[in-house]
């Protein structure tokens, strides 16, 4: 999370039959309203039909004959865990940016991958990069030509038979997305590998019969190199990110009065210019109760396609029983990003829609955008992954509200006893760094009320306060556009919000 100043010191891309129009940069939500939008939505359980029991793209397969891959050996990071990641405002770091100069051209990558014939007539390579003692990296893969007809395959060498599997198209669009919201750079061409947990990960592609290797332009200039333990179940770590958030932080699983909210809630990696950052973020209900999964954080967090495109998220992250120090064998990882719909700076806010549907059992929850009810004192609850830990619990009471400017270095000034952000003091536990762009929700936990920002809570700090950015505000700019039962077409050159229709031409690819 953010922390408040007065609180701190100091080549072309090539895609071939697939056209998309009307997007650009601006970042606005659609200018119309059929009608008045809804006001305020109960939670609802997703429906087994939509949801899934993880990531729809995870596939198992048999290991024998597997591909020998070209293999890149990176070696170990220099910069110890304190310097990357100190206690700063923001987003928690998580992973390091690092070069990859053996793969950092596409001649280079051509000349790495050894090709073989498959048994339908195509044609299958695979490179494989580590770096040494890494808890997890995703590769930056920056795509200049890649056949639609193409399949990539992501897989670690320690556990080659669980792949997660993507069509060349489906890589396309991502980029496609990024370069019309944002204009063509290396960044917006860049496709992020999910993360294993682990110190290698293998790029297998393969051709079908009659489409020719040279079509295969890439190239991996940049990995992630992961130095905080985030998938304990893959490393047998028994420290991981089990209560590494600070002491006083309670697990949400010890409250079992707000055991259906927690289900709405997902730990959020998101890796941005090479670097990975850890948020928190809310799945929310629609007037319709469609089953879109709509996906609330902060702006501080995504902000731009490029980044919301890298989003992975972890559901059910949380402890297996209160207390446990042990991770719920129920998480699932959902790996294919988002789109945004609406972001904006005045109330910290972003709303995304998960290119995939949620994972079987989360909760959509409700909201409340007339703000009528939240005057000095209202009780509200916190549900969030304080630096990337396990699901926590938090409560508090609304101080007031005020008026927040952003300065610089992830600092932010406010003033006053109006505006578009609530001042939060918290009883029990607190927010850290990972925190940000959580939900609080009212008292008996209904409806979401605001989302993270920042603040100088801590352990230490009891009488410090957090802000968060109103969600009526919020709604009231832009978010009743898609949450309030009336989507409206996107004007002309619509931005951001022209995206939106995206997802549906990726869900109509899965299907046929």
């Amino acid at each position: 999370m953010r922390k408040s100043w007065n609180q701190w010191s100091g080549a072309g891309l090539v895609l071939v039959g697939v056209v998309l129009s009307g997007c650009g940069g601006d970042g606005q939500s659609p200018s119309e309203s059929v009608a008045a939008p809804v006001m305020r939505v109960e939670g609802m359980v997703v429906p087994q039909a939509v949801g899934t029991a993880a990531a729809s793209q995870v596939k198992t397969r048999s290991v024998e004959g597997l591909l020998v891959p070209a293999r890149i050996v990176l070696g170990v990071l220099q910069s110890g865990k304190a310097e990357l990641a100190p206690i700063l405002p923001g987003p928690r770091m998580v992973g390091e940016a690092r070069a990859v100069p053996a793969a950092a051209s596409v001649d280079r990558v051509q000349q790495q991958l050894r090709w073989s014939k498959t048994a339908a007539g195509g044609q299958m390579a695979a490179l494989s990069i580590s770096a040494q003692e890494a808890l997890g990296l995703r590769l930056g893969v920056q795509v200049t030509s890649l056949p639609e007809s193409a399949v990539l395959r992501v897989y670690s060498q320690a556990r080659p038979g669980t792949v997660i599997q993507i069509s060349g198209k489906e890589v396309l669009l991502h980029v496609l997305r990024n370069t019309q919201a944002s204009g063509d750079s290396a960044e917006a061409r860049t496709w992020w590998t999910p993360d294993f947990g682990s110190d290698e990960v293998t790029l297998e592609i393969e051709l079908p019969a009659g489409v020719a290797t040279d079509a295969v332009q890439v190239s991996v200039p940049m990995v992630s190199h992961i130095f905080a333990e985030l998938d304990p179940g893959a490393s047998g770590s028994v420290h991981a990110k089990i209560n590494e958030s600070d002491t006083c932080n309670q697990d949400a699983v010890c409250d079992s009065s707000f055991a259906m909210q927690s289900n709405a809630v997902a730990r959020m990696l998101f890796t941005a210019e090479g670097k990975t950052y850890a948020c928190s973020g809310t799945l929310l209900n629609d007037a319709k109760g469609s089953g879109t999964p709509y996906f609330l954080s902060a702006n501080h967090c995504i902000s731009t396609q490029t980044a919301a495109s890298t989003l992975q998220t972890d559901w059910f992250y949380r402890a297996s029983g209160c207390n446990s120090r042990t991770l719920s064998s129920t998480t699932a990882k959902l790996a294919n990003g988002a789109t945004l719909l609406y972001t904006s700076a005045e109330t910290d806010v972003s709303l995304m829609r998960l290119n995939e549907p949620a994972p079987a059992g989360a909760y959509f929850a409700g909201w409340d955008a007339s703000g009528s009810a939240l005057v000095n004192n209202t009780a509200i609850v916190g549900l969030h992954h304080p630096a990337g830990d396990m699901l926590k619990i938090s409560k508090g009471q609304i101080a007031g509200q005020t008026s927040c400017v952003a300065t610089e270095g992830n600092q932010f000034g406010c003033v006053g006893n109006t505006g578009n952000f609530y001042m939060v003091g918290w009883n029990s536990g607190t927010t850290q760094g990972g925190s940000s762009g959580s939900a609080i929700f009212s008292s008996d936990g209904r409806y979401v009320v605001g989302n993270l920002y920042g603040g100088g809570a801590s352990c230490t700090s009891r009488g410090a306060m957090d802000y968060y950015g109103r969600f009526d505000v919020s709604y009231a700019q832009g978010l009743k556009n898609w949450l309030g039962g009336q989507v409206t077409p996107p004007p002309s050159g619509g931005g951001i919000a022209a995206l939106d229709n995206i997802v549906r031409i990726l869900q109509s690819l899965r299907s046929n």
